[in-house]
């Protein structure tokens, strides 16, 4: 089972993209401040909410799965998020 719960803050402003099927993708780096790393996050479909505008340094827990992926030159991992949950300050 691979199932992970980090939580940090958002490093720099969420990207929205498209693929060419349309599909909508947010993504961001997230600094974990358990060790003090940077995971890149994915998420599949709309869980921006109202806070893609205003994100940057905004608590997040992120519940999802790591995921390889082989690039040319090297392999990276990424968190492949199922939700959200956008922390209050």
């Amino acid at each position: 089972m691979n199932r992970v719960f980090m939580t940090g803050r958002v490093e720099k402003r969420p990207e929205i993209v498209y693929t060419p099927r349309g599909d909508k993708f947010m993504l961001f780096p997230l600094r974990v401040t358990d060790g003090d790393f940077l995971i890149d996050v994915e998420c599949r479909g709309d869980s921006s909410g109202p806070y893609v505008d205003a994100a940057v340094g905004a608590g997040v827990m992120v519940s999802g799965m790591l995921i390889r992926k082989k690039l040319p030159a090297r392999e990276i991992v990424k968190l492949e998020a199922h939700k959200i949950f956008w922390m209050e300050e």
